[in-house]
């Protein structure tokens, strides 16, 4: 068996910790909605902690510590564009067309600072 690099066990850290997003619901079923509601909330609350806390301890925190706040909010912002697109898949196949809503991009504000 090949030695794991460090950078592969982070990776495959990272994944597992991610994974939870996941939702493996039928999509439009009354289930997906409440998975998908579920993580959804997560997202938000996860990535509004994340920016407290970086605008809170700003200048207080080391570089590398900053960085690695601005990774996690930037793979948060992916599982959000990813929850969305079910979100629109889930609607669609109910029938329902919305253009142009975004919730995620509607409850962070559309004119967000970028960290």
């Amino acid at each position: 068996m090949e030695n794991l690099t460090d950078f592969q066990m982070l990776l495959a850290q990272e994944i597992t910790n991610l994974e939870r997003f996941i939702v493996k619901s039928p999509l439009a079923t009354n289930e997906f909605w409440s998975e998908w509601q579920k993580k959804a909330g997560e997202i938000v609350i996860t990535k509004a902690a994340i920016k407290k806390a970086i605008k809170t301890y700003e200048g207080k925190l080391p570089p590398e510590q900053i960085i690695k706040l601005s990774a996690m909010l930037d793979a948060y912002k992916e599982i959000s564009v990813y929850l969305e697109l079910l979100r629109e898949t889930a609607l669609k196949i109910k029938g329902t067309e919305i253009e142009g809503l975004n919730l995620f991009d509607s409850i962070e504000g559309e004119n967000e600072e970028d960290i």
